[in-house]
């Protein structure tokens, strides 16, 4: 019972990053607008956003630890993953910092002072 449990989370799991996947590579490819948000052209954003997310997603993980991890008295010391789960929290703080630089940017009103 539990074997089928863990297939049904594994398979909505890759059909979650398949969708998400997908949606962003057909948002970017099918998106023909010449639409522009405060002077900076829509598709330039959305490759922005994908390109930092890449960038910091290889970083943190190239600064993952492949230190083996002592966690309730079974040793884990898989590099792969080690790294892959450094790089999932490494990445989400990343990401927090910069959403709140971008909010006290918007809140500072610099954005305004910059636009005149």
């Amino acid at each position: 019972m539990i074997d089928l449990l863990f297939y049904v989370i594994y398979t909505m799991l890759a059909l979650a990053v398949g969708l998400t996947g997908w949606s962003v590579v057909r948002s970017l490819a099918c998106d023909h607008s010449e639409a522009v948000v405060n002077r900076i052209p829509v598709r330039r954003i959305a490759w922005g956003t994908v390109a930092l997310l890449a960038v910091v997603m290889a970083v943190s993980y190239a600064c993952g630890s492949t230190q083996p991890m002592v966690v309730n008295g079974q040793t884990f010391a898989s590099a792969f993953w080690l790294r892959v789960a450094d790089m999932f929290i490494y990445t989400s703080a990343v990401l927090i910092i910069v959403a709140a630089a971008g909010v006290l940017f918007g809140v500072s009103g610099l954005s305004r002072k910059l636009k005149k």
